[in-house]
């Protein structure tokens, strides 16, 4: 069985083991095409916990013995090919709702560590506010658009309204009205969520139909001074547009929990252009010791349960 990621605590694996599957780690953890299919020979699990790729290359070289792909997160679309995988019999499962306590609490903080600049300010301790315009807003006196309203995103928007009686409102491909009903949140298509929002917070799993999502026709409606935070999948967002949008001013700031390949020229301008003006983290959100522990026995069951011939609630896609 191959484990990757980082943060994996083995001691979970065991009831696994007892059934002798045993795990295995990789020597490194950035696997290439063709260290995965190295790694993967005769492995019969596959726990998907990195940033590697479970292309139809990779899935179809061990179709010999691979059963079960057990990804660690939601978004799983960008990482494994479940189409290909349901056409080679394999299984595919994710762990929808392990981490969603862990991503809106660590997003909360972020748009409090936005909202009042927190990090620019650190060392400074009474920065020269000579503008009272320039001085920071009460959350409750923002208006705030969440793009996705899934389980994290309706655990961000319950507690921006709950804590702090913030005006909140929201996009999805769905209506939400228990939702609406519940935490007094309010529906907007996405162009006039743009335009109405100080605070933009992003929240859709990475698929084909969300990649760039948030593009040159949303950021040209943002009113000048927002503040950007994705804490979902830097490509959600289209780089060359945000790039613009900062360049005029009107993306005052921008988060990301994760960023667009280092190597890339867009990511460089980025980050020279605008790095006092960018707060980026390393895909860490998910990344609690307690949404860790769920994620990872969550894999193990759906791993367990597929090997042993049952039924698993977080089984995706379909297998032919």
């Amino acid at each position: 069985m191959l484990v990757t990621g980082t943060g994996v605590d083995m001691s979970l694996f065991e009831p696994l083991e007892r059934r002798g599957f045993v795990p295995r780690r990789p020597d490194r953890q950035r696997l290439s095409e063709d260290e995965l299919i190295r790694e993967l020979k005769d492995v019969v699990a596959y726990i998907h916990g990195g940033e590697e790729r479970a292309t139809e290359r990779v899935l179809s070289s061990a179709r010999r013995t691979l059963k079960v792909v057990a990804f660690l997160g939601v978004g799983y679309e960008n990482f494994v090919d479940a189409p290909a995988a349901a056409a080679l019999g394999i299984a595919v499962t994710n762990t929808a709702g392990a981490a969603t306590d862990s991503v809106a609490t660590f997003t909360i903080g972020q748009i409090i560590n936005a909202n009042w600049r927190i990090t620019q300010y650190l060392g400074n301790r009474y920065p020269d506010w000579t503008n009272p315009l320039e001085l920071p807003h009460e959350l409750g006196a923002r208006k705030i658009g969440i793009v996705g309203l899934g389980a994290i995103g309706t655990r961000i928007a319950g507690i921006l309204r709950t804590a702090f009686g913030a005006d909140v409102a929201y996009f999805s491909r769905t209506r939400k009205p228990e939702t609406e009903a519940a935490l007094g949140v309010t529906f907007r298509p996405l162009h006039e969520l743009a335009e109405r929002s100080d605070i933009l917070v992003v929240m859709v799993p990475e698929t084909e139909k969300t990649r760039h999502m948030i593009d040159a026709g949303v950021l040209a409606r943002v009113r000048p001074g927002t503040l950007l935070v994705n804490t979902a999948r830097p490509a959600i967002v289209e780089p060359t547009a945000l790039h613009a949008s900062m360049m005029r001013g009107d993306v005052a700031l921008a988060v990301f929990d994760g960023f667009y390949a280092r190597d890339s020229a867009i990511a460089g301008d980025l980050l020279d252009d605008f790095g006092d003006r960018l707060l980026v983290t390393g895909h860490i959100a998910s990344h609690t010791r307690e949404a860790m522990d769920r994620m990872m026995r969550q894999a193990v069951r759906s791993v367990e349960n597929v090997l042993t011939g049952g039924n698993d609630d977080h089984l995706v896609g379909d297998r032919l």
